[in-house]
């Protein structure tokens, strides 16, 4: 680890100016390194936040500092309430310290044995298990400070990529407006509000000794439809229908259509609001070295692929 006034780079001068504005921790021994670089793909890391750990006397902590080329997307201030909630009860790494105005936030870092969440750790049961019944305890806290859906995340991105000009593959209005009909479907069939980690990938799941498991990256938490946190999970974990079943029966102790089919559909959803934050950043960020087209065109190619699938028309159905 470095001592403030070591940096040798962007990141680390970044670090530097982050942890030097914290006013609590000023005479302080600090320590600090990058934990993670920008990847967007194969896996979705550290491209919202820069994220280091640091080492503050004798306190082990991990620091998330928002990139400037994000801040239009988040909200940083219910952000902050959404990951204290998280922290209080458990599920997630305790918040220790935050700036919403500088998107700034600061957790007890997790030991040794710990590691983001890949696809592959999902086949194992009790992986699946621990992350289904995390997603639960999430969705039985008290209210968030914010409530939103991911149909509204899209038609906010929808509006940026109109304002800005933003260069989409020419399928992708019609492709909004299947997906706008999810919305129609499911709000005509009724939403139980409840507190959601709104985050379905992969990397935003820490998995550690003994399967245990941590929610992290509260950025996208709002109350909403617990159904999407389902949905969300199993489009980024399953292929195939069979397995993506589990997660609803871990959830509901049994399978349900209807809810499987609202399941599915969030799914299609989620695939291509992310594709569309994709477009807008590899336009709008100057960090050209993130791969933000080709997660976009991969999240919008599984978009498609679900909207192909023979039981769609059922899923729209069915909800």
């Amino acid at each position: 680890m470095k001592a403030i006034g070591e940096a040798a780079n962007e990141l680390e001068a970044m670090a530097e100016d982050c942890l030097s504005s914290i006013e609590d921790w000023r005479g302080r021994q600090i320590a600090y390194e990058v934990a993670a670089v920008s990847v967007v793909s194969p896996i979705h890391r550290a491209v919202e936040s820069a994220c280091f750990n640091v080492t503050l006397d004798d306190e082990a902590l991990f620091l998330k500092a928002r990139y400037p080329d994000m801040g239009a997307f988040f909200d940083d201030a219910a952000v902050a309430g959404s990951c204290r909630a998280a922290g209080d009860c458990g599920v997630a790494p305790a918040l220790r310290y935050s700036d919403p105005e500088r998107g700034l936030f600061a957790f007890d870092r997790l030991g040794d044995g710990w590691t983001w969440g890949r696809v592959d750790h999902f086949a194992e049961p009790t992986v699946l298990e621990a992350a289904v019944e995390a997603k639960k305890r999430v969705h039985a806290l008290p209210a968030f400070e914010r409530t939103q859906s991911v149909f509204e995340v899209i038609e906010r991105y929808w509006s940026m990529i109109e304002a800005e000009q933003v260069t989409v593959p020419a399928d992708v209005p019609a492709i909004l407006e299947k997906v706008r009909g999810h919305g129609d479907a499911i709000a005509a069939s009724g939403v139980d509000l409840r507190p959601c980690h709104g985050d379905g990938v992969a990397s935003n799941v820490m998995v550690g000794p003994g399967s245990a498991v941590r929610l992290v990256d509260f950025d996208m938490a709002a109350n909403g439809d617990p159904y999407f946190d389902l949905g969300s999970l199993m489009v980024e974990m399953f292929q195939f229908d069979e397995d993506a079943r589990q997660v609803l029966e871990i959830y509901d102790g049994g399978f349900d259509e209807a809810r499987y089919n609202r399941c599915r559909l969030y799914g299609i959803a989620d695939d291509l609001m992310w594709a569309l934050w994709g477009f807008i950043c590899f336009k709008l960020s100057p960090r050209k070295g993130v791969e933000f087209t080709k997660y976009a065109e991969w999240r919008l190619l599984r978009c498609r692929w679900h909207l192909g699938h023979p039981a769609y028309e059922r899923w729209l159905a069915r909800v």
